[in-house]
């Protein structure tokens, strides 16, 4: 996950799996990512890597197509992120992001 002045990226092996912007909805769908994947948000200008199963990298793609100009994406986001906890506590397969 890397973070410069436009928004913020999740990457695999240097291409762009996902980007949010940097306006409400794709900060929002950030933080959640970053909640989901149990990463810190990086920094503008930085970085930070974890490694997570295609199950959850599934639900952080999912997150990152969200409106959350309509409330109804908090409610889907928080069940995707506890999903996602859930699985990182009996993590399986397993791809590096």
């Amino acid at each position: 996950m890397n973070q410069d002045k436009s928004g913020v990226t999740v990457t695999h092996k240097g291409r762009v799996l996902t980007r949010m912007y940097l306006n409400r909805s794709g900060m929002n769908a950030a933080v959640a990512i970053s909640e989901a994947m149990a990463i810190k948000l990086p920094a503008l200008g930085g970085s930070t890597s974890g490694l997570v199963s295609t199950g959850l990298l599934y639900r952080v793609l999912a997150l990152s197509q969200l409106d959350f100009r309509n409330p109804t994406s908090y409610e889907l986001a928080s069940e995707l992120v506890d999903e996602a906890i859930s699985m990182q506590r009996g993590a399986s397969t397993t791809s590096g992001v």
